[in-house]
């Protein structure tokens, strides 16, 4: 019974990378950037709400493999950018900053993933 019990308590604290590694696996991870009331009034189906204010501990938290495919949008392209350097800044490799919710829609859906450093908006 003790054995059961400290497995289920390890399993319950263990963090959940694999779920999304699993996630990854299929494609890129789409975070959206923006606020809380912006995300709850549109977002692309399957996109993270990650503010940018947040954005370190947030994918490091979530996303602690340094090579997870990352797509990054926002409302204008800004919060975007700013959060596509942090996330280089710490090492993450594969993030690609898609501009803004309305520019990714104009465009064909499921954009590839972009090469470190690419802005989609053209700043």
């Amino acid at each position: 019974m003790k054995i059961l019990i400290a497995t289920l308590l390890l399993t319950l604290a263990t963090p959940l990378p694999a779920a999304e590694r699993a996630h990854t696996e299929h494609g890129p991870v789409w975070i959206d950037v923006r606020t809380v009331e912006e995300y709850r009034q549109d977002h692309l189906p399957g996109a993270v709400l990650i503010p940018h204010t947040h954005i370190a501990r947030g994918v490091t938290e979530r996303y602690p493999d340094r090579h997870t495919a990352i797509n990054l949008y926002g409302q204008d392209g800004r919060r975007s950018r700013m959060a596509m350097e942090a996330l280089q800044a710490l090492g993450y490799s594969r993030v690609a900053d898609l501009g803004s919710l309305h520019h990714i829609r104009g465009q064909q859906p499921e954009p590839a993933l972009q090469p470190t450093g690419y802005s989609a908006h053209g700043e």
